[in-house]
């Protein structure tokens, strides 16, 4: 059976749920569409995404349609949930963009079209609520064609009386012509040539380049109705590519989903080529572990499987298996995409101190399924958060799953530090009770480099086993700096090594490189890095004196102001992440409610230091050396 992979994307209450919900129903899964003001939706299986209206963890079922097995997952549109739509998106074939008529462009589908561009991720956009009031379908269909750089083809019309038709062959062929030519270099030639191009033609460069994420097919609806949804859902296998059916070729797959709410953890898997079965082995990781039970996506339901083939999900059970491993030997061909970055840290507290464990337990489970918390438990439960709504949402699910009720501290910005200058550092063996020598190099990388490890010391000086313990100490050590925060755009080189054949182990190496990376910093002049955003400020032009006066109080830099209807301005631009935490909804309040405050990460940039912005909890041990040795010497 084919099979085609999708997601539904969209805004928070653009009505991709809505659309979900009716999907499943043409498939059979459900008898009747759920709602979600309502509170029965069937993805919507958490009590607080049930009471709140809104998704907060993707959620994957499946149903065949017309000889094709569909994998349907449906994520969250609310931006502190970004992270789930980044997992999905990394494995799908393709996905549906659901866009409001009413609301148009909004925030988070402008950080969704940026990646599907970028990505280039086939893509058919389905323009939803069409019959509300002040619905205006041509001024979202040219905002969005202009945002996607003139990419859209619309296969549908409206006409006056509110009804869809489809266009024929000849009508989209018509429509699609200029754009295909523009788009299409062979039909362009052709063209130029005074060649034939039948409509046959022109179809084949549309399906091509919709399958290959050129171009994006448009459709009209009201999901709340289910107008338009059959043919939308009937149209996804031409404009969507078919998942890859190779079972003979080794194994390629990757997890992007741990499931920790039921009575066992659930791991899903996505397989691009080859299959698993019961028995058979899987390698990941370095490890190779049997597979003992296995289970499938079948009609909505997980039911166990024998065997899952290539381009389909599988359920594994395997404890140790984490987001992002990848099965088998080959490079499973998943995207990486990064639609943005937590920037806020805040401590969980326990009301009742005698569940600080249980706490604790429930954290590291709710770590495993979103990897981006970062958890810490060095000398207090912190963990890493997009914002507000999901401080909320945490505190709620750990009531709800775990009976915890808890108390967060408030949100503090979550800095980084860099290297500005280069450094070096060198401990000799025997100046230490570590049996190891070990000498790093260290110099700072433009902003986005990330840690870049490098060993200058040979195999033949130092076996593997010892280097593989330095560079895992070296990424480790790169977690904590001498301010508590994670090091970053540095470039380390390895490249002085010691040791004695008889007494030197991997964890005389392991312990060591703490030690000398913090004696190179220390001279490497580091400085703080503060998270920024880019900006859009929607208001009326009556307030916007109020409004300018406010980004010059929160230290915005780089906007620019365009007029998008008869009195909005939209002012665009940078901005501190620390600064404008809650502005959003004092804009609403001075607008009265005409205004809206739209950020997305932009990235790191200096900012000057302040002790105040230091993460005193998490300062690397290791840059008090006397301290360092004697928990080590303690530990022993």
């Amino acid at each position: 059976m084919k099979k085609l992979n999708i997601g539904i994307i969209a805004h928070v209450d653009a009505g991709k749920t809505t659309l979900t919900e009716n999907i499943l129903f043409l498939g059979g899964i459900i008898t009747q569409a759920g709602r979600v003001d309502k509170g029965n939706t069937r993805t919507d299986s958490m009590a607080v995404e049930r009471r709140r209206g809104i998704s907060v963890r993707a959620a994957a079922t499946s149903f065949n349609r017309n000889g094709i097995k569909f994998n349907l997952i449906d994520t969250p549109g609310h931006v502190d949930f970004v992270a789930e739509v980044e997992r999905s998106l990394t494995i799908l074939d393709g996905v549906v963009l659901v866009i409001s008529a009413k609301e148009g462009l909004q925030s988070q589908t402008r950080i969704l079209m940026d990646t599907i561009k970028t990505r280039q991720i086939p893509t058919v956009i389905y323009i939803n609520k069409i019959d509300r009031v002040g619905a205006d379908i041509a001024q979202v269909i040219k905002d969005t064609n202009d945002y996607m750089g003139g990419r859209l083809v619309t296969t549908q019309r409206i006409d006056s009386d509110g009804n869809i038709h489809d266009f024929t062959m000849e009508e989209l062929v018509e429509t699609a012509a200029d754009t295909l030519y523009i788009h299409d270099d062979n039909l362009m030639t052709r063209f130029a040539n005074n060649d034939e191009i039948t409509p046959s033609d022109f179809m084949d460069s549309f399906i091509h380049h919709t399958n290959c994420g050129n171009l994006y097919p448009v459709f009209f609806g009201s999901a709340l109705y289910g107008i338009g949804v059959e043919n939308l859902l009937d149209s996804l296998p031409r404009y969507l590519p078919i998942a890859s059916a190779d079972n003979d070729s080794q194994l390629e797959a990757t997890v992007f989903k741990v499931d920790n709410s039921g009575k066992e953890r659930l791991v899903y898997v996505r397989l691009y080529s080859g299959s698993i079965s019961i028995r058979k082995l899987v390698n990941y990781r370095g490890k190779t572990k049997k597979i003992a039970r296995l289970a499938a996506l079948v009609d909505g339901k997980l039911v166990p499987a024998n065997t899952i083939e290539s381009g389909d999900i599988a359920v594994l059970y395997l404890k140790d298996l984490m987001v992002g491993d990848m099965l088998g030997e080959g490079n499973a061909p998943t995207r990486s995409i990064r639609l943005g970055q937590p920037t806020i840290n805040v401590e969980v507290v326990p009301v009742n101190q005698d569940e600080r464990r249980a706490l604790y337990d429930a954290l590291v489970l709710m770590a495993d399924e979103d990897p981006l918390l970062g958890l810490s438990a060095e000398h207090s439960l912190t963990v890493r958060l997009f914002g507000e709504v999901q401080m909320e949402i945490l505190q709620e699910i750990l009531a709800e799953r775990y009976a915890i009720a808890t108390t967060l501290t408030t949100a503090r910005t979550i800095y980084m530090e860099t290297p500005t200058q280069p450094a070096s550092a060198k401990i000799l063996f025997g100046r230490t009770f570590f049996r190891a020598g070990v000498g790093i190099s260290i110099k700072p990388l433009p902003r986005g480099s990330g840690v870049i490890y490098e060993s200058a010391v040979s195999l033949g000086e130092l076996e593997k086993s010892f280097q593989t313990a330095v560079e895992e100490a070296v990424y480790s050590t790169c977690q904590n700096g001498l301010y508590g925060w994670e090091i970053t755009d540095i470039q380390v080189v390895f490249d002085y090594s010691d040791y004695d054949s008889v007494t030197s182990t991997p964890a005389s190496y392991r312990d060591l490189v703490p030690l000398v990376m913090m004696n190179a910093l220390k001279d490497a002049n580091v400085t703080l890095l503060e998270p920024i955003m880019d900006f859009e400020l929607n208001v009326p032009d009556t307030s916007l004196p109020k409004a300018m006066y406010d980004l010059q109080l929160m230290n915005a830099y780089g906007y620019n102001t365009s007029a998008i209807h008869s009195d909005i301005i939209s002012i665009t631009g940078h901005i501190p992440a620390d600064t404008c935490r809650g502005y959003g909804a004092k804009v609403g309040s001075y607008t009265e409610g005409r205004g809206n405050f739209i950020t997305k990460f932009h990235g790191y940039s200096n900012t000057e230091f302040a002790e105040d912005k230091v993460n005193q909890n998490r300062i690397n041990a290791a840059a008090n050396a006397g301290l360092y040795a004697m928990q080590k010497l303690g530990a022993r």
